[in-house]
């Protein structure tokens, strides 16, 4: 039943006996006393008028306290739904298993390099070092390659802490291993192929042996180097020949694409600060005689265009399908990309959590979301 207020003169009485005729007539009334229609349906109910009851027992009827004379919608329970259904639509997995295997495959590149160098020292020629339009033009700095290496050392920390602190930090560091590795392996086969001078005649290069390498010899001069990390300032990196191309650039471009790509867009003064390092500390590299131009150039080409290329390709979904549109699919790494990148599908939102165990973060979900329904609740 209804109850319509009519501000009219009269009360019609609305039935279908036939298609539209009536069952009463208009009926005038006191134009200063509104009324209430009451229509008898045509499936036989009714619409009651007079003062908004229906009958006595209805009259009697008391509602519970604090309800009204409608259903209130569940405002609450819409919002928490709401919520809940973004949450879903926005959460990616992190795959714990394959960015272990990605890390295995970074170890499997840097092992490549190491090696490689390990060789190629006995390889280098011991001429004078080659032209240089940027060596042979600038003053010789000794403390130039170690302060490169400071820096870079600055910005990789800086993007390992962005690193952790993303919210998607599995998948973000599954990219950084395959990049890494695929990286390093280039390295250790340009490296090995062409072998230079070196470019400072005064940098310590440990001395060659007088046979042929063997292969315990190959291992011990691999964990040397990767003890110090392919750096030159704590002494362990003595051994020559690793130029073409220049790791330390490598990673320097690499700590800026990351802190650029997984920052939020609008730290534009971050992103030129860590860029205008990167240029300092490949100005001190090449004025500390630790790489020839060319190194640093081939280093800067390779990396900006494997990373920019692979994001391209992680982040667009028709590149990873393949087709005659699809010349990437050519690439031999694609097939790994589609493995890693499966349940990614787009690009990663630049959102940011404290690495915490789980069962500490649950406690202070629930906790948060508490508060949330309690504000909600509030509003309602």
């Amino acid at each position: 039943m209804v109850n319509l207020m009519v501000p009219t003169y009269t009360t019609v009485n609305v039935g279908q006996q036939g298609e539209d005729e009536p069952t009463e007539r208009t009926t005038l009334l006191d134009p200063k006393e509104p009324r209430v229609a009451v229509l008898e349906m045509p499936n036989g109910g009714t619409m009651d008028d007079g003062d908004g009851s229906s009958s006595e027992d209805e009259e009697d009827r008391e509602l519970p306290a604090g309800s009204s004379s409608f259903e209130q919608p569940d405002i609450i329970g819409s919002k928490r739904n709401s919520v809940s259904s973004l949450n879903q639509s926005t959460e990616i997995p992190d795959e714990p298993l394959k960015t272990l295997i990605s890390f295995i495959f970074l170890i499997f590149g840097f092992l490549v390099t190491t090696v490689s160098l390990s060789v190629t020292h006995e390889r280098m020629p011991d001429f004078p070092p080659l032209p240089d339009i940027v060596l042979d033009n600038t003053n010789y700095l000794e403390w130039g390659l170690d302060a490169s290496e400071y820096i870079l050392i600055s910005l990789v920390f800086l993007a390992f802490l962005l690193v952790i602190f993303h919210k998607h930090r599995m998948i973000v560091l599954r990219r950084i291993f395959l990049v890494v590795g695929m990286l390093y392996m280039y390295r250790g086969i340009t490296m090995f192929v062409t072998v230079l001078p070196k470019p400072d005649s005064t940098y310590y290069c440990s001395p060659k042996l007088n046979h042929s390498i063997t292969f315990i010899e190959v291992v011990k001069r691999s964990l040397r180097i990767i003890s110090g990390g392919g750096l030159s300032i704590n002494g362990n990196q003595v051994y020559c020949g690793d130029f073409i191309f220049s790791g330390h650039t490598m990673t320097l471009f690499l700590a800026f694409f990351v802190i650029r790509e997984y920052s939020p867009r609008k730290y534009f003064a971050l992103h030129g600060i860590v860029l205008g390092m990167v240029f300092t500390a490949i100005g001190f590299l090449l004025v500390g005689r630790g790489h020839y131009t060319i190194d640093v150039l081939i280093a800067y080409w390779v990396t900006s265009r494997l990373w920019w290329v692979y994001h391209t390709v992680a982040h667009t979904q028709h590149l990873t399908v393949r087709g005659e549109h699809n010349f990437v699919s050519n690439m031999w790494w694609w097939y790994p990309l589609r493995y890693f990148e499966k349940e990614v599908g787009g690009p990663l939102p630049r959102l940011y959590t404290v690495p915490l165990p789980r069962s500490f973060k649950r406690l202070i979900t629930r906790s948060r979301r508490a508060r949330s329904y309690e504000q909600l609740e509030g509003e309602v």
